[in-house]
Order: C-alpha cells, then sequence, then structure tokens
C-alpha cells in the first residue's frame, strides 16, 4: 500500500512537471512570436527610414541642382549682356575707325596731290624745310606728313585690337557647322577625308592607323615654308604683269597624294594650301584663327562678324523673352 501511495505521489508530480514545462513552452512560443513581430515591425521602420532618407537626400540634392542652374542661368544672362554692350561697342568703334580710315585715305590723297605744290613753296622757305602759307604763317610739310602716318597706324592699331577682340568673341560662344559665321584655323586640316580615304582601302583596325600617319604628315607639309609647289602665271604665253606667282594645285606630290587616296583628300590638302596664301601665310606657317563666311567660303569682313554678332544677340534675347 506504501508503494502504490509513493508511485502515485511520484506520478502527480510528473503531471505538475510536464504540465509546469508545457506552460513555459508555451509562454517562450508566444514570446517568440511576438519578438519576430517586432523584429520584422523594426526592419519595416528601418526601411522606411531608409527611403525617407533616400527620398530627403534627392529633394536636397534637387534643390541644390535647381540652385546651380539658377546660378548658371544668371552668370550666362550677365556674360550675354556684357558681350552684348562689348559688341555694341565694337560694332560703333569700328563704325568710326572706318571713317576715319577714309577721312584718312582722303587727307593722304590730298597731301599727295599737293606734293608738287609744296615742293614749289619750299623754294621759298627759309632754308629749314619750313615754308609760308598766304598768311605767311610758317608750317612744316614733314610734320604733317608725320602727323598723318602716326594716325594711320594708330587707326591701324585700333582696328587689329577690334579684330582680335571679335575672334575671342567668336571663340567664346563657340563654333558649329550650323553657324553662317564662325572661326576657322587657316592652315589646319580637317582628318575627316583621311579617315574616310582609309576606311574605304582598309580594315578599320589599320584604317584609324593609316589615317593618323597620311593626315600628321600633310599637317607637317603645310606648316613648312620649304614645301612651296607654286608656277609661274602665263597670260598669251608670257608671264603675267603684277602676279609672279601661284600655287600649283598640280604639283607632282598633290597629284600622287590624289592618286594614291582620292580626290577628297587631295582637295583637302590643296584648297588648305590655297587658303594659306590668301591669307598670305606662306612665309609663316602657323595656323591662325580667322573669322569665316561658311555660306560664302571665304574670310569675313570686320563689318559682317559685328553684324553677325549683334544679330546672335538679338536671337538670343529673343529666345529669353
Amino acid at each position: 500500500m506504501a508503494e502504490t501511495g509513493g508511485a502515485r505521489c511520484l506520478h502527480a508530480s510528473l503531471d505538475v512537471l510536464a504540465s509546469d514545462v508545457h506552460s513555459r513552452l508555451e509562454f517562450h512560443k508566444s514570446a517568440y512570436t511576438d519578438y519576430a513581430g517586432i523584429n520584422n515591425a523594426l526592419h519595416w521602420v528601418m526601411e522606411e527610414k531608409a527611403k525617407l532618407q533616400l527620398q530627403q537626400n534627392a529633394v536636397t540634392e534637387k534643390d541644390k541642382l535647381i540652385t546651380e542652374k539658377d546660378k548658371l542661368i544668371a552668370e550666362l544672362k550677365t556674360r550675354n549682356e556684357e558681350q552684348a554692350a562689348e559688341i555694341e561697342s565694337l560694332k560703333e568703334e569700328l563704325e568710326v575707325r572706318e571713317s576715319s580710315h577714309v577721312l584718312l585715305a582722303l587727307q593722304g590723297s590730298g597731301l599727295q596731290s599737293s606734293q608738287s605744290g609744296r615742293n614749289k613753296r619750299t623754294r621759298e622757305s627759309d632754308g629749314n624745310g619750313e615754308v609760308a602759307d598766304e598768311h605767311g604763317v610758317m608750317d612744316n610739310p614733314d610734320q604733317d606728313d608725320q602727323g598723318l602716318s602716326t594716325e594711320l597706324e594708330n587707326a591701324k592699331k585700333e582696328l587689329s585690337d577690334i579684330h582680335s577682340k571679335l575672334i575671342k568673341g567668336f571663340m567664346d560662344i563657340g563654333a558649329t557647322s550650323t553657324r553662317n559665321v564662325a572661326i576657322k584655323n587657316i592652315g589646319e586640316l580637317s582628318y575627316k577625308p583621311f579617315q574616310q580615304a582609309c576606311l574605304k582601302k582598309l580594315p578599320p583596325e589599320e584604317a584609324s592607323k593609316k589615317a593618323s600617319e597620311l593626315y600628321n604628315f600633310w599637317q607637317k607639309q603645310l606648316l613648312n615654308p620649304e614645301w612651296n609647289p607654286s608656277k609661274t602665271v602665263m597670260e598669251k604665253g608670257n608671264p603675267k604683269e603684277g602676279i609672279s606667282k601661284e600655287i600649283d594645285v598640280d604639283d607632282a606630290d598633290l597629284l600622287k597624294l590624289r592618286a594614291e587616296w582620292g580626290e577628297d583628300v587631295y582637295k583637302a590638302v590643296a584648297n588648305c594650301l590655297v587658303e594659306i596664301e590668301k591669307c598670305g601665310r606662306l612665309t609663316d606657317r602657323t595656323i591662325i584663327p580667322v573669322i569665316w563666311d561658311q555660306k560664302e567660303d571665304r574670310t569675313a569682313t570686320r563689318s559682317e562678324s559685328v553684324e553677325y554678332m549683334c544679330s546672335q544677340v538679338r536671337r538670343l534675347r529673343t529666345r529669353r523673352n
């Protein structure tokens, strides 16, 4: 009977222990479920926070870009206004200079036509080259000539300064194929004809190298004053008066170039050489920028350059408005 009571007591204790273990397991399961839920919620909150941070950064970056854009637009507007004012000033100055040139030319012509009269009056001078005018006032023709020469030199210098400013202005606005007037570098070959000619004859991997070799060789030739293919200009079987030499576009080297690499490459070199001659750079083979009328295929005059620049400024103003 005692053993039976002990067994019952042990059984009851095991039941209590099992119930306690079960309760604890249920508690831990519930705690784990709560933990998993909290962890997922926390993970979601962190993701949302990261998204919000990215959005905030994007907004900040956008605001920064807008500020920089507004600043750039303001700077460009100021620069355009400054260029417009400078162009207007150049135009007025150019008109004054051109008028001055006409006046100085007329004065120079007047001095030449009256030179014989001065020579006659010099005989009545005091022996120092000074002559008396109709009122008996003494003057010095050498001083008059010197003064006119100084004025001419000053006018040339000012026109040269205006030309330099125009060159800079066209460089600032850049060069595109759509502009009627733009900067052209006289003496500089175009690479495109060489590239296209080589691609017609060679595989692409060889064409690029050969095009560079040909281009570099002929660019050096054009800038070499010792290479000067020319011929005597003939008229009715005799050398033409006033013009002794001109570029020989049928030079042996140029004809060989045409035979080997085609008409476009030949024209690129020959035309570049002719342009160098027209600009008077055969003895000084340096690449120089000039303002070029691309429609007429010639050097643009100063008046045309200023007028074109003014038209561009007016166009920009209209576009902004």
